[in-house]
């Protein structure tokens, strides 16, 4: 009966992305904006690597709340950040669109470099377009200047953790010698 019940539920979520895709197949490709274009234009020249970099780069956003003292200014800056970082992110997607449907080098030698089968392909892929999204949804709820990545200073390291006989001991014992 479970069988059933998760082999119903696969069957479902399978037709849900289909038709998801269907959908998003038949939809005219919205006009991209000048912005967009130009980041498509030299996506990943040195130049445009050091701007993408300042995007999500929040020390003007905090000189310009905490020490100018504008916290209006500051959240104008921060929203069109967002916006701008939202539009590199879609140039990234675009970009690596662009990179899997250029062919590929045909090896001229079989045995020299065995190319990933496509599952291998599949998987790559989809890990991408994981790590992609993320950071979209970061960057949509959070803004450009959170962390990808959340900080784990909250979680006590094992290197600092205390010996079982000293956690053990009575608060207002004497330390042992």
């Amino acid at each position: 009966m479970i069988q059933l019940e998760a082999y119903t539920i696969i069957a479902l979520l399978t037709v849900v992305v289909v038709l998801w895709l269907v959908r998003r197949a038949q939809r005219p490709a919205p006009e991209s904006s000048r912005d967009e274009q130009k980041w498509d234009a030299a996506l990943w020249s040195p130049a445009d690597l050091i701007l993408a970099e300042r995007v999500f780069d929040r020390t003007d956003y905090l000189w310009l709340r905490d020490e100018a003292g504008f916290p209006a200014l500051a959240k104008g800056l921060r929203r069109s950040r967002a916006q701008m970082a939202l539009a590199w992110l879609r140039a990234v997607r675009r970009s690596f669109e662009k990179l899997l449907q250029t062919p590929g080098p045909v090896p001229a030698g079989r045995g020299l470099l065995k190319p990933p089968g496509s599952w291998e392909f599949l998987r790559l892929m989809l890990r991408f377009h994981l790590v992609l999204g993320y950071a979209f949804l970061v960057v949509r709820f959070f803004g450009p200047y959170h962390r990808l990545v959340p900080p784990f200073g909250w979680i006590p390291s094992l290197s600092r953790r205390t010996s079982t006989s000293r956690a053990l001991e009575s608060v207002d014992a004497p330390p042992s010698t």
